[in-house]
């Protein structure tokens, strides 16, 4: 069964096609394009026309490959953005006139659920069965606690590597005052986790995916072109994290350009993903950090095979 799959974020989009049978799933074709539908959101509240219309047309070139591929079913599901725009309803009118899609806004806790499946099936070689699984997008990050022979805690905080730059970076590169109240918003977030469900300090497996992690892992392979079969199953750990948050501190959005393993469009906001990755291995006590390029794009995937077939792979 062939299965497509859109994931609609802040930052970014994702598309992923995918062959799906007893046991098997192979990627038929996969893109993700930088739009950052989520500027100025945080400020104003309302979807920006410009940002609509880069995602319209990232959205465009998605659905002009998904029918070459022939696909049982589509989905497509939006995040942190379209959860908060107040103008959110008229996007997704809009997206479904021009294109036929119909975007379906998926909750914080589905959206940590979704990725716990996606990461889960990348790192099967990997025990999760005691785990803080961690996805840090461009307007949420998504934690999910695994324990053994309970169900997972799912919980979805305001920290968005999009939305932290624009509210606390106003210098290029950042101030040292900048980064202390960065860091003193993350640590507050994080103390309404612990308040509401304790983390047992590094005594669980830490994985991580979505574009912060994964580029920060590219980065500390210094890799010249996106790999993800490099990314998947490799462990950053927290001194290397340590490393490229200085290295990012002091440098401007120009001299990030060359650096390698950075995608270009993240330049301004990889350090504000960099430091929340920082303080969430700080909080939790883990010093490493299993990385996974599979994500909610593929558990969207993996979610309607299971409704449409009643069976897992």
């Amino acid at each position: 069964m062939i299965l497509a799959g859109i994931d609609i974020g802040t930052n970014s989009l994702r598309l992923l096609v995918a062959e799906i049978g007893d046991k098997a799933f192979r990627e038929l074709h996969a893109e993700r394009t930088i739009t950052r539908l989520g500027q100025d959101l945080d400020r104003t509240g309302m979807l920006s026309r410009e940002a609509e219309e880069r995602t319209f047309a990232a959205l465009s070139d998605f659905t002009a490959h998904v029918p070459l591929f022939s696909p049982f079913r589509t989905v497509a599901v939006g995040t942190s953005a379209l959860r908060n725009a107040a103008n959110a309803a008229e996007f997704i009118q809009e997206a479904k006139a021009r294109y036929g899609i119909n975007i379906t806004v998926i909750t914080g806790e589905e959206e940590a659920r979704l990725t716990l499946m996606g990461v889960g099936r990348a790192l099967k070689g990997q025990s999760l069965e005691s785990a803080l699984v961690i996805d840090i997008g461009g307007g949420s990050t998504e934690l999910i606690l695994t324990r053994p022979g309970s169900a997972c805690v799912a919980m979805s905080l305001p920290l968005g590597a999009v939305y932290f730059t624009e509210r606390f970076i106003k210098h290029d590169p950042p101030t040292d005052d900048e980064e202390t109240a960065f860091r003193a918003a993350v640590r507050d977030e994080l103390g309404h986790v612990d308040r509401l469900v304790p983390v047992p300090r590094g005594s669980r497996t830490c994985a991580g995916t979505a574009g912060t992690i994964t580029t920060l892992a590219a980065m500390d392979q210094r890799l010249a072109r996106y790999d993800p079969d490099k990314i998947t199953n490799y462990v950053l750990t927290r001194r290397s994290i340590d490393a490229m948050v200085r290295m990012l501190m002091m440098s401007t959005f120009e001299q990030r350009r060359v650096i390698a393993g950075l995608e270009a469009g993240r330049e301004d906001i990889i350090l504000a993903g960099a430091i929340i990755t920082q303080e969430i291995l700080e909080w939790c006590g883990c010093e490493k950090m299993l990385v996974s390029d599979w994500g909610l794009r593929e558990g969207v995937v993996l979610d309607l095979y299971e409704k449409l077939t009643g069976s897992k792979i």
